[in-house]
């Protein structure tokens, strides 16, 4: 492992990269009427065709970007923590300013519980890999 500094830059660029994702799939969802009627679960989620195909996506694609991410620090278990708390920041603002006021999708969009999933685990899988990298660096 070497001495880098932790890249802000790239930590807000990975964030943005797993918002986005989100963002085009629930785009696409709203494109296609079938799927943009299908009818919300209260307090779980207001459309499960955005919802759930998000979550089973941002697992891998967190995982993936958190470990290239973390692999070069010297401090994987601090950085990621740090990087955990970066890509919720960065998800939760991007919602708030995009979707709640943008689009107008109004402050009932973070009642949901699938809201609350998606930013626990792009907060708790950095974290977890950063500290898994550490263990191994110090086997």
């Amino acid at each position: 492992m070497s001495d880098k500094p932790f890249r802000l830059t790239l930590a807000f660029g990975h964030a943005i990269l797993i918002w986005i994702v989100g963002f085009i799939w629930g785009s696409v969802v709203f494109m296609v009427p079938q799927w943009k009627a299908i009818k919300a679960i209260p307090y779980i989620s207001t459309n499960p065709a955005i919802s759930v195909p998000i979550l089973l996506v941002w697992l891998p694609l967190t995982y993936v970007l958190a470990h290239h991410f973390l692999q070069s620090s010297s401090t994987p278990a601090f950085d990621g923590l740090k990087l955990g708390l970066v890509f919720v920041g960065v998800d939760i603002i991007l919602d708030l300013a995009i979707l709640v006021i943008a689009l107008g999708a109004g402050l009932g969009y973070f009642v949901a519980l699938s809201v609350w999933t998606g930013y626990g685990l792009i907060f708790a899988i950095p974290p977890i890999i950063g500290r898994a990298l550490q263990m191994r660096a110090h086997v």
